[in-house]
């Protein structure tokens, strides 16, 4: 079938499976995988490379699709779906697969089926792993969150449209939290299960894994302003688009900015960045909010209000909607996270010194900083900000597009998904 004619016709979303269809849909994968593997590695990466290009072509009927369906599924503007989702699949280009894979997996042999328990916040996450899965020769079998059951199909179908061998090698399923048939029964037919969620998820799931297990729980970004950068007005867009992406309901998503100077030019920064979080508030429309995640940004802007009323230095910038931007310029820099929905704590600092002593107790909860740094600092900045735990230091403004090799937790994108043996072919 050729794509470019007309979008295929697919269901909405996953519905619950049952524990009759899994053992079918495992059956079948372990089936499709013997010819995946058998095909050379340029092979598949270029099946790959065809699917992202269909997907991120100005005419594209999958990403179409995605913008009039993702929206209502996830609550995410169809602005920001079309602004996010090709940053998810950008890296997936067959040169940065073959890199990664000619890296990390020239000296391990892939799994047979790999299982992906994928997290609900944000739409395209599947791609990722299913990608990479059958780029080294492994099928897949993708468990979507709760959050994101329209994507999974929207993708695979994507992918049978250009090679139905390949795509017969991957399945996405979904069944409810709590549902332990379908649980066990996928959870002891892979060979390696890859997880993501809150940290007492992938407690739970790591103990009843029968096979290798790798978790990523939760971590917590930041960004990080020098006094040489902070009037730089790029320095300031950046650092809202950051922010605004996916509504910060990413790992990658700022909570703090940390600013060289003291609390005035914090105030400075904060009051810009507000109105930059304004304007982006009409170009990328906020994601809709359940009454809690209201209530949580409401309840700590009355926090920082009240502060300030009381005699403490705190500031608020707040956008009369509690989703389109609030920033609190705090006097202390401690290591708290923001109640999300476009809300950043932002807190002055002296220097690097003082960065790595605020960072020092959550070294544990890191995972990117972005970074906006005067010329000659970057470089020194950028050490010890990787030397404090950071494991994906950015500069401010492309905090979203992490490159495909990331080191997620500080674990490698795919050696700890391969077992001694053969290279992959």
């Amino acid at each position: 079938m050729n794509p470019r004619a007309a979008s295929p016709p697919v269901s909405d979303q996953l519905t619950p499976t049952t524990a009759a269809r899994l053992t079918q849909s495992i059956a079948a994968l372990r089936s499709a995988r013997a010819a995946v593997a058998a095909r050379s590695l340029s092979s598949r990466l270029a099946a790959l490379d065809a699917v992202v290009e269909d997907w991120l072509r100005p005419d594209s009927p999958w990403m179409a699709r995605a913008v009039e369906r993702l929206p209502p599924a996830t609550g995410f503007s169809a602005a920001m779906i079309r602004f996010a989702l090709p940053a998810l699949l950008e890296p997936l280009r067959a040169a940065p697969l073959e890199r990664l894979v000619t890296e990390e997996a020239a000296r391990g042999e892939a799994p047979a089926l790999i299982l992906h328990i994928l997290p609900g916040n944000l739409p395209g996450l599947a791609a990722i792993p299913s990608a990479l899965s059958l780029a080294i020769g492994s099928a897949t079998l993708l468990k979507a969150g709760r959050g994101d059951r329209v994507f999974p199909l929207l993708w695979l179908s994507s992918l049978a449209a250009h090679d139905a061998e390949l795509a017969a090698a991957a399945a996405a399923v979904y069944w409810p939290g709590g549902e332990r048939d379908c649980e066990a029964l996928a959870l002891a037919a892979a060979d390696l299960v890859v997880a993501a969620g809150d940290d007492d998820s992938i407690a739970a799931l790591a103990a009843r894994a029968r096979a290798r297990f790798i978790g990523h729980g939760h971590r917590i970004s930041f960004a990080v302003v020098t006094a040489a950068a902070a009037a730089d007005p790029a320095t300031v867009e950046g650092l809202a688009v950051d922010v605004a992406t996916w509504d910060q309901r990413g790992c990658l998503s700022p909570q703090l900015g940390f600013i060289q100077g003291d609390f005035d030019a914090a105030c400075e920064l904060g009051a810009r960045l507000s109105d930059a979080l304004g304007r982006l508030a009409v170009a990328l429309p906020p994601a809709t909010m359940t009454i809690g995640e209201r209530l949580a940004v409401r309840r700590w802007r009355d926090e920082a209000e009240w502060a300030g009323f009381g005699g403490e230095r705190y500031v608020l910038f707040a956008q009369p909607d509690e989703g389109a931007g609030t920033v609190v310029v705090e006097p202390q820099a401690v290591f708290r996270p923001s109640p999300l929905g476009r809300s950043l704590r932002l807190l002055p600092i002296g220097g690097i010194e003082d960065l790595q002593s605020v960072l020092r107790p959550v070294r544990a909860l890191l995972e990117g900083a972005g970074l906006a740094a005067g010329a000659g600092q970057y470089a020194d900045w950028e050490s010890a900000l990787v030397a404090s735990g950071v494991h994906l230091v950015s500069r401010i403004g492309a905090m979203q597009r992490p490159p495909l090799a990331w080191r997620q937790g500080g674990r490698p994108r795919l050696a700890d998904w391969l077992v001694r043996g053969a290279g992959v072919g």
